[in-house]
């Protein structure tokens, strides 16, 4: 991504308001249900957009773990019978953000996102390559936005 690793992690403390903004086509929208929506243990009701309500409307993800000195989030959605019920048996996710190394070291210029989906029971009748390339688009999107 072009964003710095500082922008995209800061990006998802703002989520419930920037996403449905930034990526339209995935999310439409994000409700916090339990606590504030950023720490663990906070439960969020995501609405997909056109591109992933093709395969689910919605799915409810509880946050499980925060850690800000390595900019990383974990969620899981075993509760949630629209996603998991759906797609998945249980899923959990990870998404780390990491800046750009160059030969000199870290850089602001740029950063990767890591979004790694952890999953058992995956639905023969979906299109996993369709559901992984609509997320990759949002990140896209996400950074567009970012740099705009």
């Amino acid at each position: 991504m072009a964003s710095s690793a500082n922008d995209v992690w800061g990006a998802v403390f703002v989520a419930t308001n920037m996403y449905p903004e930034a990526m339209p086509d995935q999310i439409t929208a994000i409700r916090v249900t339990n606590r504030d929506g950023v720490t663990a243990g906070s439960i969020r009701e995501i609405t997909y957009g056109k591109e992933i309500k093709r395969m689910v409307a919605r799915a409810t993800e509880e946050i499980t773990r925060v850690d800000h000195e390595h900019r990383t989030i974990e969620s899981r959605f075993n509760n949630d019978r629209e996603f998991v019920g759906k797609i998945f048996r249980s899923a959990s996710l990870v998404i780390k953000v990491d800046p750009n190394s160059f030969d000199n070291g870290p850089s602001s210029r740029g950063c990767t996102i890591t979004w790694t989906l952890t999953y058992s029971g995956f639905k023969d009748n979906l299109n996993f390559k369709m559901f992984q390339d609509a997320i990759g688009r949002g990140f896209a999107s996400l950074d567009t936005y970012l740099t705009n």
